[in-house]
């Protein structure tokens, strides 16, 4: 299942969930498509390349190159700009509520308060993962930012779980919650096992980061020289250009290794420690 399938999926059967929805539920697909939609413009805005768009009875399927290339900033107007778009839409048509008492109108401000404000969850994969990620990157390292975000998403899961749990106690079977909770489970294992794939090929987009925008900051970090280079390669910023200082255990410098190195050094090398590639590279 693809990204976004995921997405639409899990924010289907939370609204299920959340809202027990009958025959409201093509107008739940309706603001979960315009939410979607809030995104694409958002992007091509920012001119992330558009390669992909199918529309169906899943909702909205958009996929977009060069979102990695994007700064902080504008990458959290974009993962904001659907949650934003949905608690807009509920302030608007609480307003129009005032005037016209539809029932299409009350449903629908429902259904835009749940999108946004779950969507602003730290679980993945809703927009709330990235932008907490983002955040935490500014005081963690990339690495640590997942980690924790994945701790949040995990437990978030597991309160699905335990709510779905109380419910059926109370003879009140909802499988919605349940699937939603084996959905962000999976997403979740699915983020955490690609973490050094990702760290890998930001390695190759910072060069065309370097090349739009001209330069690109450094991060300095000391490493102990028992160090293995996998174990090396987790701390690299996906953001930033990572330079190593290796010290030994009487904090003497004894090399510096940049992260243009890493990935020849595990090629050529294998996860040797950096005392060993010190060694071998001499």
């Amino acid at each position: 299942m693809k990204k976004w399938y995921k997405i639409l999926v899990i924010e289907l059967l939370i609204l299920i969930a959340t809202l027990d929805f009958k025959s409201t539920i093509f107008i739940s697909f309706f603001w979960i498509i315009a939410h979607e939609c809030v995104h694409i413009i958002v992007a091509n805005k920012f001119k992330c390349k558009f390669y992909n768009f199918k529309l169906n009875i899943l909702g909205v399927n958009a996929d977009f190159s060069d979102i990695d290339e994007l700064s902080e900033r504008n990458k959290l107007i974009l993962y904001f700009s659907g949650p934003c778009f949905n608690l807009f839409m509920a302030v608007f048509l609480c307003f129009l509520e005032q005037y016209f008492s539809y029932d299409f109108i009350k449903t629908s401000i429902d259904i835009n308060l749940s999108l946004g404000v779950f969507n602003l969850l730290p679980a993945y994969p809703l927009d709330g993962s990235r932008i907490y990620e983002i955040l935490l990157s500014r005081k963690f390292l990339y690495k640590e930012s997942k980690k924790i975000t994945e701790i949040f998403s995990f437990s978030i899961s597991i309160i699905l779980f335990i709510v779905f749990n109380i419910m059926l106690f109370l003879h009140k079977v909802n499988i919605s919650l349940f699937l939603a909770a084996i959905l962000m489970t999976y997403t979740t294992f699915l983020e955490k096992e690609k973490t050094m794939y990702i760290i890998m090929g930001d390695m190759i987009k910072k060069v065309r980061k370097l090349q739009k925008h001209d330069y690109i900051e450094n991060k300095c970090i000391s490493v102990y020289y028992k160090k293995g280079l996998v174990n090396v390669l987790t701390l690299v910023d996906k953001n930033k250009f990572n330079s190593f200082y290796v010290l030994n255990d009487d904090m003497e410098l004894l090399d510096i290794i940049h992260e243009d190195e890493l990935i020849k050094a595990l090629k050529e090398y294998g996860n040797i420690t950096l005392e060993e590639y010190i060694i071998v590279r001499k």
